[in-house]
């Protein structure tokens, strides 16, 4: 007998807003209902619609914009195909286990980035900040957010040990996706992140491990915290 396949509560509910779109209920440019309302319409739980709300703004089919609700903002069904392939951030135990896995190897990089760094790779990063600087400052997340895991990838590499790079390479692609993610259902993140950004350079250039270490673990706790938050999981 085949498997019969479940789906996920905020699979259902894009597939209910991309038949309403099929029968012309909601155009592009359309708002949604409040997410109490909408909720209520569906016959939901408000997280498993905040799930759909953010899959499908991760995928670009609706945007939420602070005190004016979410936009339909594409109807081309074939992008609303796309949960098939969830990201990263919608399952949130896999997500948790990243962060956990970034802390200890970015931790260890870190401290050794800060005896090994040359001049020349410090001189890397601080340009790599100077670029963050002025993509935060035009709102360009996407081009933030590579620049954000260059950054980390050069601290990798001022490890100088062979070993702690290829496990920072093994976690690179899952990093660079999840940094994407998270800046978008998490835009408080931007600015902290450039702040602990220059405060964890500081230390690799001031060859002051406690500094540059205490940095990167905050880093990555605010990261976490943010997440529990997001998934309404007690902080311990």
């Amino acid at each position: 007998m085949a498997e019969i396949v479940r789906k996920k509560v905020a699979d259902l509910i894009i597939d209910e807003i991309k038949s309403m779109i099929t029968k012309g209920i909601f155009k592009k440019g359309d708002k949604l209902p409040n997410q109490i309302e909408f909720a209520a319409q569906l016959g939901v739980s408000r997280p498993s619609l905040r799930e759909a709300m953010h899959i499908l703004t991760l995928i670009g089919a609706v945007e939420q914009k602070p005190g004016a609700g979410t936009i339909i903002k594409s109807t081309d069904l074939a992008l609303w195909e796309e949960q098939l392939y969830p990201p990263l951030v919608s399952d949130f135990q896999a997500t948790l286990e990243l962060v956990e896995a970034r802390n200890l190897i970015e931790q260890g990089v870190t401290d050794l980035a800060v005896k090994n760094a040359t001049k020349e790779e410090i001189d890397t990063m601080a340009r790599f900040l100077e670029e963050m600087t002025l993509a935060l400052k035009g709102n360009r997340t996407k081009e933030y957010s590579k620049l954000d895991m260059e950054f980390h990838h050069c601290i990798a590499k001022a490890s100088h040990n062979r070993f702690m790079i290829h496990m920072f390479l093994t976690i690179r692609g899952l990093m660079s996706q999840f940094i994407r993610e998270t800046f978008i259902i998490l835009p408080g993140l931007l600015d902290r992140s450039l702040k602990f950004h220059i405060q964890i350079f500081n230390g690799i250039k001031e060859r002051n491990e406690k500094k540059a270490v205490d940095n990167m673990r905050k880093h990555i706790k605010d990261i976490n915290d943010s997440l529990k938050k997001h998934y309404n999981i007690e902080n311990k």
